[in-house]
């Protein structure tokens, strides 16, 4: 029993030396102003606030962000209001313009570009 706990314990730090904990959003640009916002959409089954942006400003959506709704109501007209988190929650980026997008996670969800990591999914979100 003893040795499948170092066995288990070994393989843990092994993989928490070969997934970086604390890499910085070093390819993430900062989020962009409204002059670059594309498309706005609310999602209140999935909690979420997300704006779509066109760096370039040619369009093409490029950059996204989430961030996570804290309240909802219609107004008089019927139409859903939100208020969200400040600070966006989740990032995509296309630094391409390929339509494939990396994803980036701001767990404290302050802010900060030194607390935005790559999202690396379990094993269990990939239907494994």
């Amino acid at each position: 029993m003893l040795t499948f706990i170092l066995r288990s314990a070994a393989l843990a730090a092994a993989l928490f030396v070969s997934v970086p904990l604390h890499s910085t959003a070093e390819t993430l640009p900062a989020e962009p102003d409204e002059e670059h916002l594309v498309n706005e959409d609310v999602n209140i089954v999935n909690g979420l606030y997300m704006r779509e942006y066109s760096l370039h400003g040619d369009g093409v959506i490029d950059y996204r962000t989430a961030r996570q709704i804290i309240r909802s109501e219609y107004n008089d007209y019927g139409d859903t209001v939100v208020e969200a988190t400040p600070n966006p929650l989740f990032y995509w980026y296309d630094q391409e313009e390929t339509g494939v997008f990396s994803m980036w996670i701001d767990p404290k969800g302050e802010g900060c570009i030194c607390d935005i990591v790559p999202y690396i999914a379990l094993a269990g979100d990939l239907g494994q």
